[in-house]
């Protein structure tokens, strides 16, 4: 397995992944829509985007991170495909955003999620994220019901 930052040849694995773990266990939002249909913006303001890469270059998982309007970075998509569950290839992606924050000087990561999400909630705690209030006009998705932030050390 290999980590590597985004490149537009993974674009559509990123969104079909993300699109897919969302309809399996919610609905697609209208925020889901705006995010996954404007990717190239995110990357443009600093964000970045880490896929999991198996030994034929099939994408295992994805992270994306970016930065928000209101300043804050927020962990904004996050996808792991079925048959890679278990593998560590999502750890490697949430620690490689991590990481690019951390290199970039941002001091602290938010997440939103739901808990019916129990392994991506399982792996936040373990990351050290923290759990906070959802705030529902900042995160406007209905399934959000647990937000985490994580507070980063130069």
């Amino acid at each position: 397995m290999k980590i590597i930052s985004y490149i537009p040849k993974y674009k559509n694995d990123f969104i079909e992944m993300n699109k897919l773990w969302i309809t399996t266990m919610f609905e697609m939002e209208a925020e889901d829509e705006r995010e996954l249909g404007n990717i190239e913006p995110y990357i443009d303001n600093g964000g970045q985007i880490f896929f999991a890469l198996d030994d034929d270059d099939s994408v295992m998982a994805c992270c994306m991170i970016a930065p928000r309007d209101d300043g804050d970075w927020e962990i904004m998509k996050f996808a792991a495909k079925g048959m890679y569950t278990g593998t560590g290839a999502g750890s490697a992606c949430l620690k490689a955003c991590i990481d690019y924050a951390r290199e970039q000087g941002i001091k602290r990561i938010i997440i939103v999620s739901n808990r019916k999400c129990v392994q991506a909630v399982h792996l936040y705690r373990k990351f050290g994220f923290i759990e906070i209030p959802v705030d529902k006009e900042k995160f406007p998705f209905e399934r959000a019901d647990i937000a985490f932030e994580l507070f980063l050390k130069p």
